[in-house]
C-alpha cells in the first residue's frame, strides 16, 4: 500500500551502526590491518566504536588482526582522548590491548602504525574512530516527527504543509499520515524502546498496516507500540456520513498533532445559474468568434452554471449524466452542450473560470428572441433547481451609449468609459460586434487612455485578425475602458461615428476644469465652474452695462423724488412738508440699495463662470 523501504528483519547492531553519528566516518575506514574493537564495551565493529560518555567508561582496542607472515606490535597516538592511565601514545603488543577513556561526549581517534624490525611505519597503518554519546542512539525517545499526504501517497514535508483533503462520504483511503519517533540526535527509536502511539478519529475511521505485526481493522480509536522506525495511519470514510472528521494524534500521552478531512454527503441542493442571461440566436459553435473570423456571439457558450451541494454547503462533484436541462419555452432556447472537462471557461470569456466535474457549464442554443426559463434536475437524486431566465436577442445593435463615471473631472483625472451596445429588446449578448466606423475619438486630447477608446482605427485592423470600428462586450452588454481626463479645462466629448445608419451613438460628455489652487471657489480656490471663458465674460460685461442704466435710472428717480418734497413744502402746510421730505429720504435710501444689489448681481455674474 506504502512505497516505504521494510525495516523488518534488520539485525540490531546493523540499526545502531546506521543510528550512530560515526557511521560515515565507518563507511570511509580501511579494513583493519592490526588492530580492531570489539562489543566488549558497548558497540564495536571493526575500526569503529561507540560508548556512552562516563567517568569510568571505555573502549577496548585489540591487537589481534594477523598481517603478513605474523602479528605485529603496534605504535598508536591518540586525539581527541587519552587511555585509561591518562596517557596519548604507547605501544600495543602483538595480542594485547588498550583501554581508550571515553569521560565526555566526543569524538576520539587512535592511529596505529605497525612495527617492524623494532621501527614503525611512516604512516598510519590502522585507524580507530570513538564516538562517545551522551546515550545509546534510538534508546531515549525525545519527539515525534508525523506528517500528513491526500490518498495514499507518502507523506512528505511538502504534503504536509499543503495538506487538504475533500471526499465523499465512505470513501476509503483518503488520507493517510506517519509517525516516526526520535531520539535527542534525530536518529529512529529502536522498537524495544518506542513509545505508545494513539489515534482517534471523530466522524471518519482509523487503521494502520504496520503498528501491529498484522494490519489492523478500521475503527475510530486505534493505540500500541511501534514495530518499525515509521508507523502509517489510513483514514477512510463512513457511509452516508458527512461532515468535517477529525484526526488527533498522541503519542507517549501527549497529543502533537490534529488534522481535519472534509467529507461530504449526499447532494440536498441542485442550482442553475445564468453566467450570460442574454445569449445570440445560433448555438455556440456557429457564432463563437474563430482566429478567421472575429465576430461573434461568446455569450452561448457554457451559459449557464450547474452545481451541487450537500446539507452543511459543501460543493459536489457532478454526474453529468444524471443531469438534464429544460427550457420552459424551447421555441426561444434550447439546451446545448454540457461541459465539465474544461473545454470552455465559464461564459465563454478568455481568462475565465474553468468548468469541472464540480462546476459544469451548459450552452445554449438561441432560436428567436425572446425570454424562457431553464431548469435542471438531477435524475438520480430527483433534484430540481429553481428556473434561471435567459433572454435570446437578435444581435444586432442599434444603439452605442458613451457614458463616464463622472460628469466632471480635474485636470488628468483617471476616469472610466462604458460603451453600451443594446437595441429594442435589450443590452446585446456578450461577444464581438463591429459598430462604429472606427475608433471613439475625444474632442480634446486626453492624457492618457486614447488607444482603449471603442472601435479599432482603420489604421490598425490587424493582425491579429479584426475587424475596422469592433467592440468586445461583456454579459452585461458593455465594453469598459479607462482614461485620463485631458490637462485643458472646458467641456469634452467623446464620440464616434456609426458603421451604419441604423445604428445611433450617443456620445459621452463632461466637463474638465483646474485643480484647486487657492482663493475664490470654496475650500481650495476657483473651480472648474470659476474659471472665466469668452461666453461668460460677454454675459458679464452686458450684466455690468444693465447694472450701470439701472443705477442712471434709479438716480433720475431719487432726483424727481426731491423735486416732488420742493414743490409739496411750496403748495402745503408745514406739516405736509415734513412728511414728503421723509418719504423722499425713504425713496433715496431704497433706490440707493437697489443700486448697490444691480452692481452686486453684475459681479457675480462675472466670477460664476
Amino acid at each position: 500500500m506504502f512505497n516505504r523501504p521494510s525495516f523488518r528483519g534488520v539485525a540490531l547492531l546493523s540499526v545502531l551502526a546506521l543510528a550512530i553519528g560515526g557511521v560515515s566516518a565507518a563507511a570511509a575506514q580501511a579494513a583493519p590491518v592490526n588492530l580492531i574493537t570489539t562489543a566488549t564495551s558497548l558497540t564495536g565493529t571493526g575500526t569503529v566504536a561507540t560508548q556512552i560518555a562516563g567517568p569510568a567508561n571505555f573502549v577496548t582496542v585489540n591487537n589481534t588482526v594477523v598481517s603478513g607472515p605474523g602479528a605485529l606490535p603496534v605504535y598508536f597516538t591518540l586525539s581527541g582522548g587519552t587511555t585509561t592511565t591518562a596517557t596519548t601514545t604507547g605501544t600495543i603488543p602483538a595480542g594485547g590491548s588498550v583501554q581508550v577513556a571515553t569521560p565526555t561526549v566526543g569524538t576520539i581517534v587512535l592511529l596505529g602504525y605497525s612495527i617492524t624490525n623494532g621501527a614503525a611505519a611512516s604512516s598510519a597503518t590502522d585507524t580507530i574512530t570513538i564516538t562517545v554519546v551522551t546515550s545509546l542512539p534510538g534508546t531515549v525517545y525525545a519527539t515525534s516527527t508525523i506528517l500528513g499526504a491526500p490518498s495514499t501517497g507518502l507523506p512528505t514535508p511538502a504534503t504536509e504543509a499543503a495538506f487538504s483533503v475533500t471526499q465523499p462520504s465512505g470513501a476509503a483511503n483518503v488520507a493517510n499520515f506517519t509517525v516516526a519517533e526520535l531520539d535527542a540526535g534525530g536518529n529512529a527509536i529502536l522498537p524495544t524502546n518506542a513509545k505508545a502511539i494513539a489515534v482517534v478519529v471523530n466522524n471518519g475511521l482509523i487503521s494502520s498496516p504496520n503498528l501491529a505485526a498484522s494490519p489492523s481493522p478500521n475503527t475510530t480509536f486505534l493505540t500500541g507500540t511501534p514495530i518499525s522506525s515509521v508507523t502509517d495511519f489510513v483514514l477512510s470514510g463512513i457511509n452516508g456520513l458527512g461532515g468535517v472528521a477529525t484526526v488527533n494524534i498522541s503519542v507517549n500521552g501527549v497529543q502533537l498533532k490534529m488534522y481535519k478531512v472534509t467529507f461530504t454527503g449526499q447532494a440536498v441542493t441542485l442550482t442553475l445559474t445564468a453566467i450570460n442571461p442574454v445569449v445570440g440566436i445560433g448555438n455556440a459553435v456557429t457564432i463563437f468568434p474563430t482566429s478567421l473570423s472575429p465576430l461573434g456571439i461568446t455569450a452561448n457558450t457554457n451559459a449557464l452554471k450547474v452545481q451541487e451541494f450537500d446539507a452543511l454547503g459543501n460543493i459536489l462533484s457532478i454526474t453529468p449524466g444524471n443531469i438534464t436541462i429544460t427550457s420552459s419555452t424551447p421555441t426561444i432556447a434550447t439546451a446545448g452542450s454540457s461541459d465539465t472537462v474544461g473545454n470552455y471557461p465559464l461564459g465563454g470569456v478568455t481568462g475565465g473560470a474553468t468548468t469541472t466535474y464540480k462546476v459544469m457549464g451548459v450552452s445554449i442554443n438561441g432560436v428567436a428572441a425572446g425570454t424562457t426559463n431553464f431548469t435542471a434536475t438531477d435524475t438520480a437524486l430527483n433534484l430540481t433547481s429553481p428556473p434561471a431566465a435567459i433572454r435570446v436577442s437578435s444581435g444586432v445593435a442599434t444603439s452605442v451609449v458613451l457614458t463616464t463615471n463622472l460628469p466632471t473631472y480635474t485636470l488628468g483625472q483617471l476616469g472610466t468609459l462604458t460603451t453600451t451596445l443594446s437595441n429594442a429588446g435589450g443590452t446585446l449578448p456578450a461577444g464581438t460586434y463591429v459598430v462604429l466606423a472606427g475608433q471613439a475619438m475625444s474632442s480634446i486630447f486626453l492624457a492618457s487612455g486614447t488607444a482603449q477608446l471603442p472601435g479599432i482605427p482603420v489604421a490598425s485592423n490587424g493582425p491579429p485578425m479584426q475587424k475596422v470600428g469592433q467592440v468586445t462586450i461583456n454579459n452585461l452588454g458593455a465594453y469598459v475602458s479607462t482614461f485620463n481626463a485631458p490637462t485643458n479645462s472646458g467641456n469634452i466629448s467623446i464620440s464616434a461615428t456609426p458603421a451604419n445608419s441604423s445604428i445611433v451613438v450617443t456620445p459621452a460628455t463632461f466637463i474638465v476644469g483646474t485643480p484647486a489652487s487657492g482663493g475664490i471657489g470654496g475650500t481650495g480656490g476657483v473651480t472648474g465652474s470659476d474659471v472665466a471663458t469668452p461666453v461668460s465674460l460677454a454675459e458679464a460685461s452686458d450684466a455690468s452695462s444693465a447694472a450701470t442704466d439701472a443705477l442712471v435710472s434709479i438716480t433720475s428717480a431719487a432726483d424727481s423724488a426731491d423735486a416732488a418734497a420742493v414743490t409739496a413744502a411750496t403748495n402745503v402746510n408745514a406739516v405736509q412738508a415734513v412728511i414728503a421730505a421723509q418719504s423722499s429720504a425713504v425713496i433715496k435710501l431704497l433706490l440707493a440699495s437697489a443700486a448697490l444689489a444691480a452692481k452686486n448681481a453684475a459681479l457675480a455674474a462675472k466670477f460664476k463662470h
